[in-house]
């Protein structure tokens, strides 16, 4: 068994890793944020429990998506509650005419608002799915173990997300001229 100075430093240096899980589960930095302060804590509140040797991020992802689904299933119950200093109403802004001069100008000003849009509109379990896949590179197996799925349940999960994602920056990809209008 690790030393809890040691198993601290092991979970603290997952952080970024976790934050992103987070913001992929919450949609919300804020929430976000508590998410991971939780989740840490649990893990060094139960570092007794983790096996030397085994995938300490899978663990803390899979300590994670169980705070998460506490945290659904008690907003159930208890209802939503907006925090005080989030506004109600939010007017969107407008939206500019982009004229791009070349491939380096586009990548430049390209903003990520469309691509998170459309992973709001993921189911979360397929959303999580393709963030431990696409993003944190995690092998199926591995993701199948964090998410309590099969790995056949992994592989369909982030087939319909990319589906789904495709699907909806597809238009984007129109709109803004990078795709043939006939697609």
């Amino acid at each position: 068994m690790e030393s809890p100075e040691r198993f601290e430093q092991i979970v603290l240096s997952h952080l970024d890793s976790l934050y992103r899980a987070a913001v992929a589960l919450c949609g919300r930095m804020d929430g976000a944020e508590d998410l991971v302060q939780t989740t840490v804590l649990k893990a060094l509140e139960r570092c007794e429990t983790f096996e030397r040797g085994t995938n300490c991020k899978a663990w803390l992802f899979q300590i994670m998506r169980n705070i998460r689904i506490d945290q659904l299933r008690h907003r159930r119950v208890v209802g939503n509650t907006v925090p005080i200093d989030e506004e109600l109403v939010t007017a969107k802004p407008e939206a500019e005419a982009t004229a791009w001069s070349d491939a380096r100008d586009l990548l430049e000003n390209f903003s990520d608002e469309q691509v998170i849009r459309a992973l709001k509109r993921l189911p979360e379990d397929q959303r999580l799915t393709l963030f431990l896949t696409d993003v944190e590179q995690l092998s199926q197996q591995e993701v199948a173990e964090i998410t309590g799925a099969a790995v056949g349940t992994v592989k369909s999960r982030a087939s319909r997300a990319r589906n789904e994602l495709r699907k909806h920056l597809l238009a984007y990809a129109k709109e803004m001229g990078f795709a043939g209008r006939d697609r």
